[in-house]
């Protein structure tokens, strides 16, 4: 049983011990690095460099057991050359010795780190005879941590530059007001440095000016400019209409917040691209500019793709050329599923790999105008379809948005990413893949996938896992992106509970900085008018769970004879795989639960728990053509057992699962709401649930 948190010291493992194996890298050819050689920088050489030769030596120590000495007879040889092409770094390796050069002492590291990756594939100090120039596509690309909000410690931001990434993001809410907090934010930001690693953060105020009061300058100068100047190291910010409204004049919108607007008919201005926008942008620009005159500004235009595209252009066309635009790679996507019956795709997904019709036309718009562009991708191994699991096991799928990605990049002049949200990053085969993937020459990924297998699970056991993998990866084309699975059963899996009458609040994980209640709905909220659309969707996720149950029963057939390293990865691997089909069973159970309920004319008011609901999210009791109310309640109260009996089973089973690996269960915004405590909680309220329906019989 690991204890909570424990995970967090796996995310500071930046070089895995002993990688060496003499039965692969002893029979491949090319130049061995041994106790003889050597590594030589410049004297010029500036922190970045030195601190990646630094990690370079350690790797040949911790993973390759080969100790450098300081007077090597040969060299592996590290320089900057600023011939060679943006971001771009040359590996040449020759029985005299190794030359890695980079652009930038940035592009530098990428090429020892992509040494250490070669060496990992042969699992051996060997390094092929070569002269490689890669480049990397994009930048930024932008990270949360994985250890929890703002930790960035400094071997996380080693292990994030290893994975390719060269931003992350931080909060900096309460710089203005707390001295430490200023001291931590620069502190990352320096120590961020040392990797290659920029630092980003969302705008954190609140915005009470119209830009044309008369005193709009000093208002948003005393907190957007007061920020840059306690941490000019910033390298930008996010501007997300929805967390950065202001008292917009636009008749459209209500001039008012989000949450001074749920009861009005009328979107806030955060919730529609309203035509005093611009201005608002503009204003923000030229405050912060004058302040850190490079500042990267960035208008993520996030939650307005169910607008009328003509609206959104018009707005484009009129935002500043010296900004940057970002829309999410998927979202928004809409799907007939069958006549009258459409299915509309949230945020944060990889049911549908994109790029979305929303994501073409802002793209459009910014290659039309020359402005630079980024997309809210979620391609750094996570999304919002599972919320307490550090990757989604599903290589080949990723595979299929990476190369829409790029593509996107040719076709539509993407020119940076955002790798995740607040689910952070994770060491996994998928990032891995990921970094190659956003290279150029792109190697056939499908190959790459293979050595890797072979590398973390042995040769005779690679055939095995791909195919566990491919049905995974089939799974999660059946986790169908809605609001209100993301924000409710996907989000904390097993944990979720099931309410007949009486319902209480999640309880609250032991580090959570945020009440759960806020993100996810403790009772399932779907609009019963749409009972078409939900049978559909139970059955999809049927289908996930029989998919990853498939892949499961693969895996388990080889991890047995697996030992070591191997056995232990593949174990973890395991893990979250069931955990996943665990989650699909939930929501099932979920769906069928509460079409149930409608059945029986029972609906339970939420607005009470559920502080976080959104517009456009009726809750079932709101629903204008419910299910017809049956004569006789005995079977469908004798089914409502039934799925009760089923999900019982299904959380218990789950219980093991989140004991064994403590990044189960646990997500950042949400803390510990999956976990064996939580499960045990749901428990008890579902067979509550269940004497309530037993006293109806």
């Amino acid at each position: 049983m690991e204890k909570h948190y424990a995970f967090r010291d796996r995310l500071q493992q930046v070089h895995i011990p002993d990688r060496v194996n003499p039965d692969i890298w002893t029979k491949k050819s090319g130049v061995v690095v041994t106790e003889d050689w050597t590594i030589a920088v410049p004297d010029t050489a500036g922190e970045l460099l030195r601190t990646a030769a630094d990690d370079l030596a350690d790797y040949f120590k911790v993973s390759m057991r080969v100790t450098l000495g300081m007077n090597g007879t040969r060299k592996i040889t590290i320089s900057v050359d600023p011939a060679l092409p943006e971001r771009a770094f040359r590996i040449r390796v020759g029985e005299s010795g190794i030359l890695i050069t980079g652009h930038n002492e940035k592009a530098a590291a990428q090429g020892i780190y992509a040494l250490e990756d070669e060496m990992n594939l042969n699992e051996g100090p060997i390094a092929a005879v070569q002269d490689t120039t890669r480049q990397m596509r994009f930048t930024p690309r932008v990270i949360h941590s994985g250890l929890g909000s703002g930790m960035y410690p400094d071997a996380h931001l080693s292990m994030l530059a290893h994975a390719g990434m060269d931003a992350i993001m931080l909060g900096t809410r309460a710089v203005l007001s707390n001295s430490a907090s200023m001291e931590r934010v620069n502190d990352v930001i320096r120590r961020a440095a040392r990797y290659g690693i920029d630092v980003y953060t969302f705008s954190p105020f609140h915005n009470a000016r119209h830009p044309s009061d008369p005193d709009a300058w000093e208002h948003y100068d005393a907190m957007y400019g007061r920020l840059f100047t306690l941490c000019p190291g910033l390298r930008g910010m996010f501007i997300v209409g929805e967390s950065c409204e202001f008292p917009s004049h636009d008749p459209r919108t209500t001039g008012k917040t989000w949450r001074e607007s749920l009861n009005d008919e009328k979107p806030s201005p955060g919730w529609f691209p309203c035509d005093d926008y611009p201005e608002f942008i503009s204003l923000l620009r030229d405050v912060i500019r004058s302040h850190k005159p490079d500042a990267d500004i960035i208008f993520w235009t996030y939650n307005w793709g169910y607008i009328d595209e003509s609206l959104r252009v018009k707005l484009l066309e009129n935002v500043p050329a010296d900004i940057t635009i970002m829309a999410t790679f998927e979202m928004f996507q809409e799907f007939d599923i069958k006549p009258g019956v459409r299915e509309v795709c949230t945020d944060y997904t990889l049911w549908f790999i994109g790029p979305g019709t929303y994501f073409r036309s802002e793209s459009e718009v910014a290659a039309r105008r020359g402005l630079r562009m980024y997309s809210m991708t979620n391609s750094g191994g996570n999304t919002w379809d599972i919320g307490d699991v550090p990757y989604l096991p599903a290589p080949q799928r990723w595979i299929e948005r990476w190369k829409a990605i790029t593509n996107a990049q040719d076709t539509l002049r993407l020119d940076g990413v955002m790798e995740s949200h607040t689910y952070g990053f994770w060491p996994s085969i998928m990032p891995e893949l990921e970094k190659y993937a956003y290279m150029i020459p792109t190697p056939d990924l499908n190959e790459l996938l293979r050595k890797l297998v072979v590398r973390d699970f042995g040769e005779e056991n690679a055939d095995t896992v791909l195919k566990a993998f491919a049905l995974y990866s089939e799974g999660m084309a059946h986790c169908v992106s809605t609001n209100e699975d993301q924000y409710g059963p996907c989000r904390i899996g097993p944990a979720y509970p099931l309410f007949f009458r009486d319902h209480e609040p999640l309880p609250i994980g032991p580090e959570s900085k945020k009440n759960p209640n806020n993100t996810c709905n403790p009772v399932y909220r779907y609009n019963l008018d749409l009972a078409d659309k939900l049978i559909w969707e139970t059955g999809e996720y049927e289908t996930m769970a029989k998919l990853f149950a498939a892949g499961n029963t693969l895996l388990e057939g080889v991890v047995s004879g697996m030992s070591g390293q191997k056995r232990a990865k593949a174990e973890r691997l395991l893990g979250v795989a069931r955990f996943i089909e665990r989650t699909a069973r939930t929501t099932v159970n979920v769906k069928k639960w509460h079409l149930l309920k409608g059945k029986l004319g029972i609906y339970v008011d939420t607005v009470a728990i559920w502080t976080g609901g959104r517009k456009g999210m009726p809750d079932a009791a709101s629903a204008k053509n419910p299910p017809v109310a049956v004569e006789d309640p005995r079977p469908v109260l004798l089914e409502l057992l039934d799925v009760a009996y089923d999900e019982l089973a299904n959380a218990e089973a789950t219980i093991p699962l989140v004991e064994a690996d403590s990044r189960l269960g646990y997500t950042q915004e949400l803390d510990y709401c999956g976990s064996a405590e939580q499960i045990r909680w749901k428990l008890e309220k579902t067979r509550r649930a269940m004497d309530e329906v037993a006293a109806l019989l």
